[in-house]
């Protein structure tokens, strides 16, 4: 639910900052539109080329798998529509600045050794470590 509500954000802003682009978020699995729901409107609005951009960090089953045979599957019902699979957000230095800044944003790290041995030190491997999950 949360995601779902991160992803329709996320495409909101994309159609300001791509003027002119029909932005539509979908999903995969548990939620709606559906890829295949999505690309049925989008074709039925006059879309004949689109680009299926995973909001993914890494490229893993979903990207390098499900995506494509899901274009194919959408290809295979509407001849003649093109489709392109953007590549998933990977490592790219803004969002390690949006990391960052999230870290920072939780407050102080806590523990550590400042410099010369005490608490809070630069070199204190405690004081400079964030921790990142993913689900």
């Amino acid at each position: 639910a949360r995601a779902n509500r991160t992803l329709v954000e996320v495409a909101r802003a994309l159609r300001v900052r791509l003027r002119g682009t029909a932005v539509q978020p979908c999903y995969l699995e548990a939620a709606r539109p559906g890829l295949q729901e999505a690309v049925d409107r989008s074709v039925r609005r006059g879309a004949t080329h689109l680009v299926f951009a995973p909001y993914f960090l890494a490229l893993g089953g979903h990207v390098a798998r499900d995506l494509p045979a899901a274009a194919r599957r959408a290809i295979g019902r509407h001849p003649g529509l093109q489709i392109t699979l953007a590549q998933p957000l990977g490592f790219d230095r803004r969002l390690v600045a949006v990391v960052a800044d999230r870290v920072r944003q939780s407050g102080r790290l806590r523990g550590g050794r400042r410099r010369g041995g005490r608490p809070g030190g630069r070199r204190d491997p405690e004081r400079r470590c964030a921790m990142i999950f993913r689900p």
